[in-house]
């Protein structure tokens, strides 16, 4: 089997043996460099948006990373106004048995269902209330 021909390099391009008799570069060789040129072209762009995307994967990261810590924040909040809310509704429930025994009371002695309305519209009002911070708040 003969041997293969070597491929030109880049310096056996523009060695002596690479140029005719007047001195300047054959049709090869410029296609040999033109298609060099491109492909330099190429991978600088190719590098390039390599790099592009990076930059972009960081710059997602860091801002998931950010909302993330938003979101832990907020479920962090939202079960400290849960906690709040539920002590309210036990501390409700759970109050004494003699205001609960107080407003049955009451609303069996109404006669009609207007003053009945207005009777549970006093007890609603009357008893432990809650302020817009969802604090717990007494009012006696």
């Amino acid at each position: 089997m003969p041997p293969k021909p070597r491929a030109r390099t880049y310096a056996a391009t523009f060695s002596d043996s690479a140029t005719d008799s007047c001195g300047s570069a054959t049709a090869a060789d410029d296609d040999y460099r033109q298609k060099r040129d491109r492909n330099n072209i190429a991978v600088k762009k190719s590098r390039e948006k390599s790099r592009q995307r990076s930059r972009e994967t960081t710059e997602r990261m860091e801002r998931l990373r950010e909302e993330n810590a938003e979101l832990e924040q907020r479920t962090v909040e939202l079960a400290a106004e849960l906690r709040t809310l539920k002590d309210l509704l036990l501390a409700r429930a759970g109050g004494s048995s003699a205001r609960r025994n107080a407003i049955k009371t009451e609303k069996q002695t109404s006669s009609s269902a207007s003053s009945s309305q207005s009777q549970d519209a006093v007890v609603l009002a009357d008893p432990d209330t809650v302020n817009i911070d969802h604090e717990y708040t007494s009012t006696s």
